[in-house]
């Protein structure tokens, strides 16, 4: 399982993919979320006004210590997530007509914005940065090139003295 100490320094690229490849719903414990129902505004017709349908599930950063540091961090800082001045991560879902359903997607939306918060970018290997280096020189080269000629142009349109 994956409860060991984490630290807040970020994680290498073979370390956090190995990590999300393992990284499932069982995998987060029950007692660190909490899910709530309240009546929906999707689809249903008639059902909508009778039943509980919309989930929300809340996750408890605090006590996610299964969650590493800095990926903790990232969730708090995304701008796009709902989050609760009690620092919970909140997910929503009214997407169908069944609570069960809706529980499901919730779960699936929080596996995936886990997995995005753990992510970290590869690191380039000698032969891309060697590339990168190559081309960048190249642009360099025909950006002043493209420089010199337009100043020759310009130069040349300059009165060389009085025509009359």
């Amino acid at each position: 399982m994956l409860k060991r100490f984490y630290a807040s320094k970020a994680w290498s690229y073979v370390e956090a993919t190995q990590w999300q490849q393992s990284f499932n719903q069982s995998i987060i414990p029950k007692e660190h979320v909490s899910i709530a129902f309240s009546r929906s505004s999707g689809p249903g017709g008639q059902n909508v006004n009778k039943v509980s349908t919309k989930v929300d599930l809340r996750l408890s950063l605090a006590k996610a210590n299964w969650l590493p540091e800095y990926a903790k961090e990232n969730l708090r800082k995304t701008s796009q997530l709902r989050k609760s001045k009690s620092d919970e991560l909140i997910i929503t879902s009214d997407k169908t007509r069944s609570q069960a359903k809706n529980i499901q997607d919730c779960y699936e939306k929080l596996v995936s914005v886990i997995k995005e918060s753990v992510a970290v970018t590869k690191e380039p290997d000698q032969a891309t940065l060697a590339r990168v280096e190559k081309l960048r020189a190249m642009e360099d080269k025909h950006r002043k090139e493209f420089k010199k000629k337009h100043s020759q142009k310009k130069n040349e349109r300059r009165s060389k003295g009085n025509d009359y």
